[in-house]
């Protein structure tokens, strides 16, 4: 059973432009199904151009605090969201995500079990099979990927490493955080009864996906940049990633998904390819360097 009183959670969400997504994710975080949950607010941090969430939650949802975003993108979203958060506990989840009826008891109960650990990490399913290569979802079934879309980390923990790093302006920001705390030894514990429901996202520049091309490419290098070459930077490990792209990945597009997506394929190909090339010239002119 949750003990009263011992735990406050702060949930942040970042939302652009998807109110009726948004309201579903609300809608779950209800008191009502939120089961045995501990005492939590919600934060829903809005970098959209328009004011038709904040109106969503003005009419629907008046216990949700709304707070203007930065508008530098999702990592400045986020850290804007914390900066109103009242709890010991940040809770990260995405505008279009669907926690289960237990999702914050079960990060509790991880809290209570594991009390010398200050991240923890919850499931992540798609709501059905996918169907298409154009589509998306930050699936994590396993643990040890530290996705945002949903993450409990210790405030002071976050606050003390800077939050999430800014520079990153589209994606890449919490592959930056993981990297930062195995860099500095902090454990992570995977909760994976802590789960959300991400349903499939369009990889086409259309619709609700509102990254830009070239995001990648323009993420890694502020990555290498930061952290120079490692084991999320090794060439090794991106040519693997080529390799079955080349392989798996065109027979599954062809055979299971019958070509549906198949440009979507050849345009993460053409980039793996870019990174290679990007990270093999960086260790080229550092080793230059050195000499």
């Amino acid at each position: 059973m949750i003990r009263s009183g011992d735990i406050f959670f702060s949930v942040v969400i970042p939302t652009y432009e998807r109110p009726s997504d948004l309201k579903v994710c609300l809608d779950a975080l209800n008191l009502e199904r939120q089961i045995e949950s501990p005492k939590y607010e919600i934060i829903v941090s809005d970098d959209s151009q328009s004011l038709s969430s904040k109106e969503l939650i003005d009419n629907n949802f008046p216990h949700v605090i709304w707070v203007k975003g930065k508008q530098i993108g999702p990592a400045g979203n986020r850290n804007k969201g914390v900066e109103y958060a009242c709890g010991e506990w940040i809770v990260f989840l995405d505008d279009d995500c669907i926690p289960d009826n237990q999702y914050l008891k079960k990060y509790a109960d991880a809290i209570y079990e594991n009390p010398n650990i200050s991240v923890f990490e919850g499931r992540i399913f798609p709501n059905r099979r996918r169907s298409t290569w154009a589509e998306g979802c930050p699936e994590n079934e396993m643990g040890g990927m530290l996705w945002t879309s949903n993450l409990c980390v210790k405030k002071k923990l976050y606050n003390s490493m800077g939050g999430l790093d800014e520079s990153f302006k589209v994606a890449y920001e919490d592959v930056d955080f993981s990297y930062r705390l195995k860099q500095k030894g902090i454990s992570v514990r995977f909760v994976y009864e802590a789960s959300v429901c991400h349903p499939w996202r369009t990889l086409k520049k259309e619709g609700k996906n509102w990254k830009r091309s070239g995001y990648e490419i323009e993420s890694l290098k502020i990555f290498l940049k930061k952290h120079g070459i490692n084991e999320i930077t090794d060439p090794i490990l991106h040519l693997r990633y080529l390799c079955r792209m080349l392989t798996r990945d065109q027979l599954t597009s062809v055979i299971e998904f019958r070509g549906r997506g198949y440009a979507i394929l050849i345009n993460q190909i053409f980039t793996t390819i870019q990174s290679i090339f990007i990270i093999l010239m960086f260790k080229y002119r550092k080793c230059g360097r050195q000499k």
